[in-house]
Protein backbone atom coordinates (compact mmCIF):
# COMPACT_ATOMS: atom_id res chain seq x y z
CA UNK A 1 0.00 0.00 0.00
CA UNK A 2 1.00 3.51 -0.79
CA UNK A 3 0.43 6.72 0.78
CA UNK A 4 0.67 10.49 -1.85
CA UNK A 5 2.20 13.31 -0.13
CA UNK A 6 3.34 16.77 -0.42
CA UNK A 7 6.94 16.11 -0.14
CA UNK A 8 8.53 17.64 3.32
CA UNK A 9 12.52 18.89 3.26
CA UNK A 10 13.01 16.55 5.90
CA UNK A 11 12.48 13.15 3.61
CA UNK A 12 13.40 15.57 0.10
CA UNK A 13 16.85 13.95 -0.25
CA UNK A 14 15.44 10.28 -0.54
CA UNK A 15 13.94 11.27 -4.02
CA UNK A 16 16.39 13.13 -5.79
CA UNK A 17 17.18 9.94 -7.81
CA UNK A 18 13.78 10.61 -8.95
CA UNK A 19 14.47 14.01 -10.87
CA UNK A 20 16.25 15.10 -13.56
CA UNK A 21 20.17 16.12 -12.29
CA UNK A 22 19.29 19.83 -13.14
CA UNK A 23 16.49 19.23 -10.70
CA UNK A 24 18.01 17.72 -7.69
CA UNK A 25 18.83 21.40 -6.05
CA UNK A 26 15.05 22.31 -5.68
CA UNK A 27 15.57 19.19 -3.48
CA UNK A 28 17.75 20.51 -1.70
CA UNK A 29 15.78 23.21 -0.55
CA UNK A 30 12.37 22.76 -0.59
CA UNK A 31 11.30 24.25 1.79
CA UNK A 32 13.06 27.58 0.50
CA UNK A 33 12.05 27.18 -3.36
CA UNK A 34 7.68 28.29 -3.17
CA UNK A 35 7.49 28.28 -6.36
CA UNK A 36 8.49 24.42 -6.76
CA UNK A 37 6.13 21.61 -5.42
CA UNK A 38 6.73 18.42 -5.20
CA UNK A 39 4.53 15.35 -4.65
CA UNK A 40 5.73 11.94 -3.20
CA UNK A 41 4.34 8.56 -3.69
CA UNK A 42 5.81 6.08 -0.40
CA UNK A 43 5.33 2.94 1.06
CA UNK A 44 5.46 3.69 4.77
CA UNK A 45 9.77 4.95 4.67
CA UNK A 46 10.50 3.41 1.53
CA UNK A 47 10.73 5.97 -2.02
CA UNK A 48 8.01 5.08 -4.66
CA UNK A 49 7.48 8.03 -6.66
CA UNK A 50 8.12 11.73 -7.55
CA UNK A 51 6.32 14.54 -9.96
CA UNK A 52 8.22 17.82 -9.67
CA UNK A 53 6.66 20.96 -10.82
CA UNK A 54 7.52 25.03 -11.29
CA UNK A 55 4.39 27.48 -10.61
CA UNK A 56 4.39 30.44 -12.45
CA UNK A 57 1.99 33.08 -10.57
CA UNK A 58 1.76 35.74 -13.05
CA UNK A 59 0.32 33.71 -15.92
CA UNK A 60 -1.26 31.32 -13.51
CA UNK A 61 0.73 28.17 -14.93
CA UNK A 62 1.99 25.35 -13.77
CA UNK A 63 5.35 23.50 -15.73
CA UNK A 64 5.76 19.95 -14.96
CA UNK A 65 9.59 19.13 -14.61
CA UNK A 66 9.54 15.42 -13.97
CA UNK A 67 7.04 12.34 -13.28
CA UNK A 68 8.93 9.00 -12.07
CA UNK A 69 7.82 5.84 -10.20
CA UNK A 70 9.69 3.31 -9.22
CA UNK A 71 10.20 0.36 -12.03
CA UNK A 72 9.34 -2.81 -9.60
CA UNK A 73 5.97 -0.26 -8.66
CA UNK A 74 4.50 0.46 -12.32
CA UNK A 75 1.15 0.21 -13.58
CA UNK A 76 0.04 0.01 -9.66
CA UNK A 77 -2.07 3.76 -10.60
CA UNK A 78 1.10 5.82 -9.10
CA UNK A 79 1.54 7.64 -11.72
CA UNK A 80 -1.94 8.56 -12.37
CA UNK A 81 -2.38 9.03 -7.99
CA UNK A 82 0.93 11.70 -8.34
CA UNK A 83 -0.54 13.56 -11.37
CA UNK A 84 -4.06 13.82 -10.28
CA UNK A 85 -2.74 15.20 -6.33
CA UNK A 86 0.08 17.12 -8.37
CA UNK A 87 -3.35 18.85 -10.33
CA UNK A 88 -5.15 19.50 -6.98
CA UNK A 89 -2.35 21.22 -5.17
CA UNK A 90 -1.63 23.49 -7.79
CA UNK A 91 -5.43 24.50 -8.41
CA UNK A 92 -5.09 25.69 -5.22
CA UNK A 93 -2.53 27.39 -5.65
CA UNK A 94 -3.87 29.75 -8.19
CA UNK A 95 -2.67 27.44 -11.38
CA UNK A 96 -5.73 27.40 -14.06
CA UNK A 97 -3.55 25.70 -16.54
CA UNK A 98 -0.36 22.78 -15.88
CA UNK A 99 1.69 21.78 -18.55
CA UNK A 100 4.22 19.42 -19.35
CA UNK A 101 7.24 19.15 -22.10
CA UNK A 102 9.08 15.72 -22.53
CA UNK A 103 11.20 14.16 -24.87
CA UNK A 104 10.84 10.51 -27.02
CA UNK A 105 13.51 9.30 -26.28
CA UNK A 106 13.01 7.53 -23.04
CA UNK A 107 11.87 3.93 -23.09
CA UNK A 108 9.01 5.19 -20.71
CA UNK A 109 7.32 7.27 -22.89
CA UNK A 110 4.60 5.21 -24.30
CA UNK A 111 3.84 4.74 -20.82
CA UNK A 112 4.13 8.44 -19.89
CA UNK A 113 1.71 9.25 -22.57
CA UNK A 114 -0.79 6.35 -21.69
CA UNK A 115 -1.11 8.32 -17.99
CA UNK A 116 -1.23 11.57 -19.54
CA UNK A 117 -4.03 10.30 -22.06
CA UNK A 118 -6.16 8.48 -18.79
CA UNK A 119 -5.66 11.88 -16.93
CA UNK A 120 -7.58 13.86 -20.02
CA UNK A 121 -4.15 15.69 -20.62
CA UNK A 122 -4.18 16.97 -24.53
CA UNK A 123 -2.97 14.76 -27.28
CA UNK A 124 0.98 15.65 -26.99
CA UNK A 125 2.37 17.91 -30.41
CA UNK A 126 5.86 17.63 -31.53
CA UNK A 127 7.74 20.94 -30.77
CA UNK A 128 11.11 20.29 -32.20
CA UNK A 129 13.56 17.84 -33.56
CA UNK A 130 16.55 16.73 -31.14
CA UNK A 131 19.48 15.53 -32.90
CA UNK A 132 22.37 14.23 -31.76
CA UNK A 133 26.07 12.96 -32.49
CA UNK A 134 29.79 13.98 -32.86
CA UNK A 135 31.33 16.31 -34.20
CA UNK A 136 33.74 14.70 -35.77
CA UNK A 137 31.58 12.98 -37.84
CA UNK A 138 29.61 15.48 -38.54
CA UNK A 139 32.70 17.44 -39.80
CA UNK A 140 33.51 14.48 -42.51
CA UNK A 141 29.96 15.51 -44.65
CA UNK A 142 30.57 16.43 -47.98
CA UNK A 143 27.79 19.60 -47.62
CA UNK A 144 29.89 20.98 -44.31
CA UNK A 145 33.13 21.23 -46.76
CA UNK A 146 31.47 22.76 -49.32
CA UNK A 147 29.86 25.57 -47.33
CA UNK A 148 32.79 25.58 -45.29
CA UNK A 149 34.48 28.71 -47.15
CA UNK A 150 32.66 31.88 -47.68
CA UNK A 151 33.12 34.82 -49.80
CA UNK A 152 35.20 37.85 -48.56
CA UNK A 153 32.05 40.29 -48.38
CA UNK A 154 31.23 37.55 -45.33
CA UNK A 155 32.93 37.38 -42.38
CA UNK A 156 31.65 34.82 -38.97
CA UNK A 157 32.91 36.73 -35.35
CA UNK A 158 32.60 35.10 -31.70
CA UNK A 159 29.10 36.59 -30.78
CA UNK A 160 30.50 37.86 -27.42
CA UNK A 161 32.49 40.16 -29.77
CA UNK A 162 28.92 41.80 -31.10
CA UNK A 163 29.04 45.55 -30.67
CA UNK A 164 26.25 47.88 -28.98
CA UNK A 165 26.08 49.34 -32.26
CA UNK A 166 24.91 45.96 -33.75
CA UNK A 167 22.41 44.82 -31.32
CA UNK A 168 20.98 48.56 -31.41
CA UNK A 169 20.66 48.30 -35.37
CA UNK A 170 19.16 44.28 -35.21
CA UNK A 171 16.40 45.42 -32.61
CA UNK A 172 15.24 48.76 -34.47
CA UNK A 173 15.54 46.44 -37.86
CA UNK A 174 13.05 44.10 -35.93
CA UNK A 175 10.90 46.76 -34.48
CA UNK A 176 9.98 47.66 -38.36
CA UNK A 177 10.80 44.76 -40.18
CA UNK A 178 10.15 41.82 -38.07
CA UNK A 179 13.39 40.31 -39.83
CA UNK A 180 13.77 37.37 -37.64
CA UNK A 181 10.82 35.08 -35.98
CA UNK A 182 10.33 35.64 -32.21
CA UNK A 183 11.38 32.34 -31.12
CA UNK A 184 15.00 32.92 -33.06
CA UNK A 185 16.08 36.31 -31.62
CA UNK A 186 19.32 35.59 -30.77
CA UNK A 187 19.32 37.93 -27.47
CA UNK A 188 17.11 35.84 -25.55
CA UNK A 189 19.46 32.83 -25.10
CA UNK A 190 22.87 34.74 -24.58
CA UNK A 191 22.15 33.75 -20.91
CA UNK A 192 25.62 31.38 -19.96
CA UNK A 193 26.24 30.86 -23.70
CA UNK A 194 28.82 28.65 -25.00
CA UNK A 195 31.84 31.50 -25.80
CA UNK A 196 34.08 29.03 -27.45
CA UNK A 197 31.44 28.46 -30.50
CA UNK A 198 28.56 31.08 -30.12
CA UNK A 199 29.50 32.69 -33.63
CA UNK A 200 27.67 35.77 -35.36
CA UNK A 201 27.67 36.17 -39.45
CA UNK A 202 28.48 39.74 -40.97
CA UNK A 203 28.07 40.67 -44.29
CA UNK A 204 29.06 43.81 -46.33
CA UNK A 205 29.64 44.71 -42.37
CA UNK A 206 26.38 44.38 -41.36
CA UNK A 207 25.37 41.19 -38.78
CA UNK A 208 22.90 38.35 -40.52
CA UNK A 209 23.17 35.34 -39.09
CA UNK A 210 24.35 33.61 -35.38
CA UNK A 211 24.25 30.42 -33.59
CA UNK A 212 24.07 30.42 -30.39
CA UNK A 213 25.30 27.27 -28.25
CA UNK A 214 25.57 26.21 -24.66
CA UNK A 215 27.56 23.80 -23.11
CA UNK A 216 25.37 21.07 -20.97
CA UNK A 217 28.32 18.93 -19.88
CA UNK A 218 32.26 18.64 -20.48
CA UNK A 219 31.86 16.86 -23.28
CA UNK A 220 28.67 17.89 -24.88
CA UNK A 221 27.41 21.22 -26.54
CA UNK A 222 23.56 22.14 -27.03
CA UNK A 223 23.14 24.50 -30.58
CA UNK A 224 20.46 26.23 -29.25
CA UNK A 225 19.10 28.84 -31.50
CA UNK A 226 20.71 29.34 -35.17
CA UNK A 227 19.12 32.16 -38.31
CA UNK A 228 20.37 33.57 -41.39
CA UNK A 229 18.54 36.49 -43.15
CA UNK A 230 16.02 34.71 -45.35
CA UNK A 231 17.58 36.30 -48.54
CA UNK A 232 20.97 34.53 -48.16
CA UNK A 233 19.77 31.08 -46.84
CA UNK A 234 19.47 29.27 -49.83
CA UNK A 235 23.39 30.02 -50.12
CA UNK A 236 23.83 27.82 -47.28
CA UNK A 237 25.10 30.42 -45.17
CA UNK A 238 23.92 28.78 -42.25
CA UNK A 239 25.73 25.73 -43.07
CA UNK A 240 28.85 27.81 -42.82
CA UNK A 241 28.10 28.48 -39.07
CA UNK A 242 27.39 25.58 -38.32
CA UNK A 243 30.67 24.26 -39.97
CA UNK A 244 32.61 26.87 -38.47
CA UNK A 245 30.99 26.54 -34.78
CA UNK A 246 31.62 22.67 -34.92
CA UNK A 247 35.17 22.64 -36.37
CA UNK A 248 36.13 25.08 -33.13
CA UNK A 249 34.34 22.48 -30.82
CA UNK A 250 36.51 20.02 -32.18
CA UNK A 251 39.56 21.30 -31.80
CA UNK A 252 38.25 21.80 -27.93
CA UNK A 253 38.10 18.18 -27.76
CA UNK A 254 34.53 18.53 -27.28
CA UNK A 255 33.04 15.56 -29.23
CA UNK A 256 29.26 15.62 -28.63
CA UNK A 257 26.57 17.91 -30.03
CA UNK A 258 23.04 18.31 -29.78
CA UNK A 259 20.64 20.34 -32.09
CA UNK A 260 17.54 21.87 -31.76
CA UNK A 261 15.15 21.93 -34.49
CA UNK A 262 11.48 23.98 -33.89
CA UNK A 263 9.11 22.19 -35.91
CA UNK A 264 8.00 25.20 -37.25
CA UNK A 265 10.58 26.03 -39.22
CA UNK A 266 10.27 23.86 -41.71
CA UNK A 267 13.39 24.29 -44.00
CA UNK A 268 15.58 23.80 -40.84
CA UNK A 269 13.39 20.23 -40.36
CA UNK A 270 14.02 19.44 -44.15
CA UNK A 271 17.48 20.27 -43.80
CA UNK A 272 17.96 17.88 -40.99
CA UNK A 273 16.24 14.78 -42.68
CA UNK A 274 17.61 16.04 -46.04
CA UNK A 275 21.66 16.38 -44.77
CA UNK A 276 21.52 15.30 -41.73
CA UNK A 277 20.13 11.58 -40.63
CA UNK A 278 23.12 9.92 -41.88
CA UNK A 279 25.87 11.86 -39.46
CA UNK A 280 23.75 11.57 -36.60
CA UNK A 281 23.14 9.43 -33.60
CA UNK A 282 19.90 9.63 -32.97
CA UNK A 283 17.14 11.85 -33.70
CA UNK A 284 13.65 12.12 -31.15
CA UNK A 285 11.35 14.44 -30.65
CA UNK A 286 10.20 16.94 -27.74
CA UNK A 287 6.21 17.07 -27.17
CA UNK A 288 4.21 18.85 -25.29
CA UNK A 289 1.17 18.47 -24.05
CA UNK A 290 -1.31 20.06 -21.27
CA UNK A 291 -4.33 20.61 -19.03
CA UNK A 292 -6.96 23.10 -17.94
CA UNK A 293 -8.26 22.94 -14.05
CA UNK A 294 -11.48 23.73 -13.06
Amino acid sequence: MYTVNILQDSTAANYERFTFPAFRYVLQNIEIEKSVIAIAASDLDKPLGLVLAGIHQDDQLAQVHSIFVEATHRSAGIGTALLTRLETEVGKRGCTKIEMIYTTSKPTTPALERLLYKCNWTTPKTRMLLCKGSVQTVLEATWIHKYSRLPSAYNIFPWVEITAQERQTIQKQQETQAWIPEDLIPFQYENNLEPLNSLGLRYQGQVVGWVINHRLTSDTIRYTCSFVRKDLQKMGRIISLYAEAAKRQYEANILNGIWTVPIEHESMVNFVKKRWFPYLNSVDETRGTGKLLN
